[in-house]
């Protein structure tokens, strides 16, 4: 049953209101340029009242930079905005709230160290104060309220740190509706990647949720997870290098239709680039022997092969984000040993590690991958500096640093102004480009990955997937630890399973034998 058939099902939901009244929200001719960059260009579509939109396009397409004009903090070059059939124009993100714009953004915005009442009505206290006094009690009834009507089994009270990333992502919604406690209106909630760091459980959850709560307000979902669109959104948008290429139902619309229109192109359907696996070398690039860390792993072994992706696959809290954590050097294990071509690892040095030849693309690129208030230029050659110094002199050659950035840039094909552009300001798949490009220039050995393709779209994980099969075939050895199994099956030499911290197996997946899900499933659960 379509999402549509569903809401038209509930109890209160009355698709007449959807006809009858305005859109909830309408953009018409949106356009907006940066020095060099066009973002977006004419850029129209509606979302209906009680309605849910899906945005999607590849990273560069101008879906972030939408976003930030729907929520007031980026000003639009031209174009209008309507909220239910009123023309607004935003000024700052506080004029957005009053009409009831609220935002979740995939890296979420709570503050850990304060309660989950505080957070909920952060910025907007004055609603609780007179005479100097803030009215606390006032504000964990309100909250108090709000879970409640959501049905979000948090406490108010409750540290918002201690939370898991789900409960989190829940308090998160919870603020955006809190909106109507504080302004007579009704949310319009854009929610940008929102299951990308979920469970498969959790995320299941969360649009259990959204689908009760579109009787009480309108959603534009972004997500580069078709099967989220499908199985949510009444429309869907399409947006390629800043227009709009398609607006139209999700019922009757298929993946293929989709990705076309998100890419221009047919789909490859060697995605995964399975033809041109490499076999491994016989040479051990990387020997764990018993690695454990308290609470996460428990005697891991395994041999990392010159040439060879070995996968590794499990449910959270397997320990598989751990292990590339300890074998990057980025954490210490309480036992066992690591060598790299037979020297031994220092735990937990990431400079011994990088010393040994260690690359490491981590989970959270935007935290430990990059610096974004840094330029291109400078990301790029820090684990670089021997590559862009003078011979002789401790001093770095500016030309030799922004010939390799440049040379890399045009490699590849990272969609930016310039060497001196600030990293924050790129689009995910090509600041996931730069922290590839990094290693590259090194010329790592053995290169760690920590759900590299996580938050991308389509046509940026292509390009994820071409670099790590040019690496493999260079004679790299990649650990790739994933949740996508279709990933890990496609680009695999082997997969090792963690499950409670522990190797619970090894599957060989050479090109043309590839295993399938429901081979390695009974070794994660």
């Amino acid at each position: 049953m379509p999402p549509s058939a569903v809401a038209a099902s509930r109890p209160g939901f009355d698709p007449g209101d959807q006809a009858a009244s305005p859109p909830a929200l309408e953009l018409q001719d949106i356009s907006k340029s940066y020095p060099g960059t066009k973002a977006l260009t004419s850029v129209s579509f509606t979302l209906r009242r009680f309605g849910m939109l899906g945005l999607v396009g590849e990273n560069g397409a101008g879906k972030s930079t939408l976003l930030s004009i729907i929520n007031g903090t980026v000003r639009p070059d031209q174009g209008t905005i309507a909220i239910n059939g009123e023309s607004v124009g935003f000024g700052h993100p506080s004029d957005a709230a009053r009409h009831g714009i609220a935002t979740v953004f995939q890296e979420q915005g709570l503050i850990g160290t304060i309660p989950v009442f505080e957070n909920i009505f952060l910025g907007r206290e004055t609603k609780f104060a007179s005479a100097g006094f803030l009215h606390q009690r006032t504000m964990i009834s309100e909250t108090q309220a709000v879970l409640d009507e959501l049905e979000i089994e948090v406490s108010p009270t409750a540290l918002t740190g201690d939370l898991s990333f789900g409960q989190r992502q829940l308090v998160e919604i919870a603020k955006a509706f809190a909106l109507g406690r504080v302004y007579p209106v009704e949310p319009i909630i854009l929610l940008d990647e929102p299951t990308s760091a979920l469970s498969d459980k959790e995320a299941a959850k969360l649009f259990d949720g959204i689908t009760r709560w579109r009787t009480k307000g309108s959603f534009v979902l972004v997500s580069h997870r078709l099967g989220d669109i499908f199985t949510t959104c009444d429309e869907v948008v399409a947006l390629k290098d800043g227009c709009v290429v398609m607006q139209r139902p999700v019922e009757g619309t298929d993946e293929q239709t989709l990705h076309q229109a998100i890419v221009g192109r047919e789909r490859n359907t060697h995605y995964y680039r399975e033809a041109i696996q490499t076999e491994p070398t016989n040479r051990v690039a990387v020997a764990a022997v018993d690695i454990s860390r308290q609470g996460h792993l428990r005697g891991v072994s395994f041999e990392l092969r010159a040439g060879e992706i070995l996968g590794v696959a499990g449910v959270l809290g397997s320990g598989k984000s751990t292990l590339a954590k300890v074998v990057a050097g980025a954490e210490a294990q309480d036992a066992g040993t690591i060598a790299i071509e037979g020297k031994p690892m220092k735990a937990g040095s990431r400079r011994d590690a990088l010393g040994l030849g260690i690359g490491y693309v981590p989970a959270e690129r935007t935290v430990a991958g990059i610096i974004g208030t840094d330029t291109i230029e400078n990301n790029l050659t820090l684990p670089n500096l021997a590559q862009v110094s003078h011979r002789f002199l401790a001093m770095i050659s500016p030309a030799r640093s922004r010939a390799l950035t440049n040379s890399w840039i045009g490699r590849l094909r990272i969609r930016a102004p310039g060497p001196a552009a600030m990293c924050r300001t790129l689009s995910g798949g090509n600041q996931q480009k730069i922290v590839f490009a990094k290693w590259l220039a090194h010329n790592v050995k053995v290169l760690v990955l920590d759900d590299p393709a996580r938050g991308l779209d389509v046509g940026a994980k292509e390009d994820i997937y071409a670099l790590m099969r040019e690496m493999a075939q260079g004679g790299a050895a990649i650990l790739l630890v994933s949740d996508n199994l279709p990933e890990l099956i496609g680009l695999s030499n082997r997969i090792m399973v963690l499950r409670s911290g522990m190797c619970s197996a090894i599957i060989d997946a050479p090109k043309d034998a590839k295993p399938r899900e429901v081979d390695i499933l009974p070794a994660m659960l």
